[in-house]
């Protein structure tokens, strides 16, 4: 499943290494693709209601993350207002949901490897979630989690052969890694930008709850 992440870490990656947002209604329509994209690979690959569910949720908390991290002014109050979690799920609380479901996954008996994965990738590349007003321990301490039961999961599963060369091991590990490569550096530069962008957007992430007040009230 993380393979399905290649266009959303482009995007990631075009603007956490020094790339703009000049366009606000072309990055929503852009960010709205990538949601399409993804429902459609997912619904294509026969995945459960649950998994494609908590996987696009988690795409439209990074999304909603990247544009109120590099949109402007207005751009950026426009967003808050709408942005994609409310477009597809109708929240505003996909950093919280997120993050929960991470922590429930991670203490299920048989995970879903690949929806782990998945979520890795999604932290990796920069995703906060409700982590952004806790300590940076926390955040630290789910990714190490994180890993942790991922490297065991995976060790339960790669059970390589005697008789197995070094070139088709290699071979083998090449062709697992190859559709990630990009996903991973992105997550590598999001890494170096996220310290110095977590408390811009923590301040951005605290104003959606009060705008959501603000629009319930004006609709009464």
């Amino acid at each position: 499943m993380r393979d399905l992440l290649h266009d959303t870490a482009l995007l990631v990656t075009s603007l956490s290494s020094g790339g703009a947002v000049r366009n606000a209604a072309r990055f929503r329509g852009r960010c709205s693709q990538l949601a399409d994209q993804l429902t459609d690979e997912l619904a294509h690959r026969d995945c459960p209601e649950d998994v494609k569910r908590e996987a696009l949720l988690a795409q439209c908390g990074l999304l909603d993350e990247v544009a109120l991290r590099y949109l402007p002014g207005e751009d950026r109050t426009a967003w808050e207002t709408h942005p994609m979690q409310v477009e597809r799920f109708s929240i505003y609380d996909a950093g919280r949901r997120v993050i929960d479901n991470v922590e429930a996954r991670l203490h299920e008996s048989s995970p879903d490897v690949e929806l782990l994965e998945y979520y890795a990738a999604i932290l990796g590349m920069g995703f906060m979630g409700r982590t952004v007003r806790e300590s940076d321990a926390k955040r630290t301490a789910l990714v190490a989690a994180l890993d942790t039961r991922l490297q065991a999961l995976r060790a339960d599963v790669d059970h390589p052969f005697l008789t197995d060369t070094a070139g088709l091991r290699i071979s083998s590990g090449l062709r697992r890694l190859a559709p990630w490569l990009l996903v991973a550096l992105a997550c590598i530069v999001a890494v170096a930008v996220w310290i110095a962008g977590s408390r811009v957007l923590d301040t951005q992430l605290a104003q959606i709850g009060p705008v959501k007040a603000k629009i319930e009230v004006s609709q009464r």
